[in-house]
């Protein structure tokens, strides 16, 4: 039902765009109906290309199993035919205005000649909206940027070691990305020496027979205290249990409605040490498994006292107004892919409760907004919101 409600949205979007783009930039060229016509055809191509994806793949309606040039190609036009309509919207809400003042103080612009500047004026935002939807496409598809941040923790001893955290999420397997960019991916995080990797959450868009060898590097992850993860909404839509057996079997852990304490003793006696707590995806509810809610998992704040970090996984960084009131230092969340352009930035805080990207405090927790290590190819678009390998350096509060 939901892949259904999915598709009759996309539908809707499509034809609103190809119809708004082909009367209001089509038409009014001056240019024989032949070349209106293919020009029609590739608006509307290109508004519908999830629709024409499917006829050819004919299984995934948003994450089809094509070459990936193909694929990338498509966002690529979609996007542009998009941020075009958009231009074009903006653009007539300033010129029907202009057009009446005109017409009021007597000086009614001719039809040819208002035409030919309105067009001229259409192929400027063409252009734009071509320039920038390439850019952020070529920006979506490459590789993570390795963003670092040092977090204080009220709780760590003065002379407790720091600890070297790791996070990965929103890895969005599917038939655009192989084993070498996961490869790429792992190479990178083992390069920065991590105590711990989390992964939170999103996995893949694809069956495990289909995109199941592309996340095989995960099994090449090096950390002394582990490799753990929780489950996004994604992974929900495509077997789940056939999925964490995978996972499992590579060498993530996955702590979804549970707590784990984790340590690892160093040269000298040190021991570096943190408890991991796990929350299942909300998505979980619509498989009927019972989920344990945050208060089942974490302690209530101030009854704990303890001399290590508690950090806290969860894929959808909303529920971190409830999670703030438990014994938790820190959450890591990934989900809203960092809002990945200005505008879906806004309409993603709207179902965020505000977290978006970056580091938020919450109450007395930190929470930590990933935009993502990779991307969901059916809008592969970022402009100025990187993807990224989040390298997160725990140390005590009070040390200088």
């Amino acid at each position: 039902m939901r892949r259904f409600i999915m598709f009759l949205y996309a539908t809707i979007l499509a034809t609103v765009i190809a119809i708004y783009v082909i009367v209001r930039a089509v038409f009014p060229l001056s240019t024989h109906w032949g070349n209106k016509l293919a020009l029609s055809l590739i608006t509307a191509a290109a508004a519908y290309k999830f629709h024409l994806f499917y006829l050819l793949e004919g299984r995934n309606f948003f994450t089809p199993n094509l070459p990936a040039e193909l694929v990338w190609s498509g966002c690529w036009l979609f996007c542009a035919v998009f941020a075009f309509a958009l231009l074009l919207l903006a653009a007539d809400t300033l010129r029907l205005p202009l057009y009446l003042l005109l017409r009021l103080t007597g000086h009614k612009p001719r039809r040819r000649r208002w035409r030919r500047h309105n067009n001229r004026i259409n192929l400027a935002l063409l252009t734009l909206a071509l320039g920038v939807t390439a850019w952020g496409t070529w920006c979506g598809i490459k590789a993570p940027v390795v963003h670092t941040i040092n977090l204080p923790i009220a709780n760590m001893p003065t002379d407790a070691a720091p600890i070297r955290l790791v996070q990965l999420t929103d890895l969005h397997a599917d038939s655009t990305k192989g084993a070498a960019f996961y490869q790429d991916i792992v190479r990178r995080t083992n390069e920065l020496k991590p105590d711990i990797v989390v992964i939170t959450g999103d996995f893949a868009d694809g069956s495990v027979q289909d995109c199941g060898a592309a996340l095989s590097p995960l099994r090449e992850l090096n950390a002394p205290m582990g490799v753990y993860a929780v489950t996004g909404n994604h992974d929900y839509f495509w077997g789940t249990a056939g999925w964490l057996g995978y996972l499992k079997a590579l060498g993530v852990e996955f702590i979804d409605g549970r707590s784990e304490n984790v340590s690892v003793a160093l040269e000298g006696g040190v021991r570096k040490e943190l408890c991991l707590i796990g929350l299942h995806d909300p998505m979980v509810r619509r498989t009927g498994i019972k989920a344990p809610a945050i208060g089942e998992i974490a302690a209530p704040r101030g009854e704990n006292g303890r001399t290590y970090p508690v950090v806290l996984l969860a894929h959808q960084p909303r529920v971190a107004d409830t999670t703030a009131g438990y014994d938790i230092d820190l959450q890591l969340s990934g989900h809203t892919h960092g809002g990945q352009f200005p505008g879906l930035q806004q309409l993603v805080a709207r179902f965020n409760n505000g977290y978006v990207n970056g580091l938020y405090q919450v109450g007395r927790m930190q929470l930590y907004v990933s935009p993502g290590t990779s991307l969901w190819t059916p809008v592969c678009l970022r402009l100025g919101v990187p993807s990224e390998i989040t390298v997160i350096n725990l140390y005590p509060a009070d040390r200088k």
